[in-house]
């Protein structure tokens, strides 16, 4: 009696396609669904605009997609991204997700 049965092997070869192809995916994903990102992002933007400001939290004075900001977080570091700089040039260059000054 056999209980355990072999798993089927795959050549390196095949392993590489696969995660090749995979990978092509992914990308595919990210780029189809870049702009639906920044729509909704603009359309958040859009709500906060004269918001009041929230104790302990302040005022929201950028507006971008969730996986941009940790791009950019690891590419430049937290310190960075969160400078008044830089908050102000993301205003100054995206105005339509800027929805109060900095």
């Amino acid at each position: 009696m056999q209980i355990i049965q072999k798993s089927e092997q795959y050549t390196d070869q095949e392993i590489d396609s696969a995660i090749n192809e995979e990978i092509r995916k992914s990308l595919k994903d990210e780029l189809d669904t870049q702009q639906e990102r920044e729509i909704l992002m603009r359309a958040h933007a859009a709500s906060m605009k004269k918001h009041k400001t929230i104790p302990g939290l302040g005022k929201c004075v950028a507006v971008m997609p969730a996986r941009e900001f940790f791009r950019l977080q690891a590419k430049y570091g937290a310190a960075t991204v969160h400078s008044k700089e830089f908050i102000q040039y993301f205003n100054q260059k995206f105005p339509e997700m800027s929805p109060n000054n900095a």
